[in-house]
């Protein structure tokens, strides 16, 4: 589920008696090594984020997001209002994050990760499933619940380069629900995704996807052991040339050494593994992708991370995920990565 940002601990805060106005951001500077396979390497140096956020709060009933990312031309990313209507029950409107995967749904500050990887090219490049979209949603929590309970449904407009879509074709818009149930130090979540047929103008099927996944954190001493796990399955109408269903999955795990309060030193190396097979009923389609790195800094404030990736592809990947940059080629890349909170 799309964690609920808490108040900044030391940011910039404005209060009135209409309401309160926070203000913070982060800048991250990245240098990026690629070696396709059979290529030689090269790199690129860039500034990965530089991300503004405001956000307006009125008691615990109203909230009003916009973030933006200002390199190059002004990217719009979050901006949505939040309403709660009754007790228990909230709605949400605006540009924000499809509730799919459980790694895309978490900020980029909460992962110990450089880039996300093979999954973020596939489920967000790639099919549209997952990252933010114009939609409304709405939000359930269990007040009387002994566990953490919630529930989100709601509907997206796709991405897709007809902005107008037939109402015969249903707007272009997709669905999607999510649920969690947590407890302790777990969280437990499944997530649905329908994209009708006629979503995308170049789409003749219907294209869908469900997933499990699991959140855990396991204080050791000086140390915490942060885990996310998901398995998502489904068809995906742009994969053309498929016919069974498509399998995917990924596993983080970081150990953080330190980092108690924000503003702690801290050590967080850390090691993912992800792997999409495109077509169950194929074998030599499949892609595989191993991650490992290291974090150091101050807890929340900035760090220095390194990632290494190495990415294998089958001879038989479909065309369609090929060509995305070389996003789904057999390569290898090296990261360094420096990123400021404020």
């Amino acid at each position: 589920m799309q964690p609920e940002a808490p108040p900044p601990e030391d940011g910039l805060v404005l209060s009135t008696a209409l309401g309160s106005v926070e203000g913070g951001g982060r800048l991250s500077v990245r240098e990026a090594l690629e070696a396709p396979r059979g290529g030689a390497w090269a790199g690129e140096l860039s500034v990965a984020a530089s991300r503004l956020e405001f956000t307006y709060r009125w008691k615990k009933r109203l909230r009003a997001v916009v973030e933006f990312d200002v390199v190059g031309d002004l990217d719009l990313k979050d901006a949505f209002v939040w309403l709660k209507i009754s007790k228990g029950f909230a709605v949400r409107a605006g540009r924000f994050k499809v509730p799919l995967s459980l790694v895309e749904l978490e900020s980029a500050q909460a992962l110990p990760l450089v880039r996300r990887g093979l999954l973020r090219d596939v489920l967000d490049d790639a099919l549209g499933f997952t990252g933010r979209s114009a939609g409304a949603q709405v939000e359930w929590k269990c007040s009387g619940c002994a566990r953490d309970l919630k529930l989100r449904a709601g509907v997206w407009q796709t991405r897709d380069s007809d902005k107008k879509i037939a109402l015969s074709k249903g707007l272009g818009l997709v669905p999607a629900l999510r649920g969690t149930w947590g407890t302790g130090n777990w969280e437990v979540g499944a997530s649905a995704f329908l994209q009708p047929a006629g979503a995308n103008t170049n789409s003749e099927r219907n294209s869908w996807m469900t997933g499990l996944d699991v959140r855990h954190t396991l204080p050791l001493g000086q140390a915490t052991l942060r885990t996310w796990a998901e398995l998502l399955t489904g068809r995906a109408a742009f994969l053309g040339g498929t016919e069974g269903p498509l399998l995917t999955g990924r596993a983080l795990t970081a150990l953080r050494l330190g980092g108690e309060g924000k503003g702690a030193a801290y050590l967080e190396p850390f090691l993912m593994l992800s792997a999409l097979d495109p077509d169950l009923d194929r074998s030599e389609d499949r892609v595989w992708e191993g991650a490992v790195g290291l974090n150091a800094g101050q807890w929340r404030r900035w760090r220095v991370q390194a990632q290494f990736e190495l990415r294998s592809a089958g001879a038989d990947v479909p065309p369609s995920l090929v060509a995305l940059e070389e996003d789904l080629a057999s390569r290898r890349a090296l990261m360094v990565q420096l990123e400021v909170g404020f």
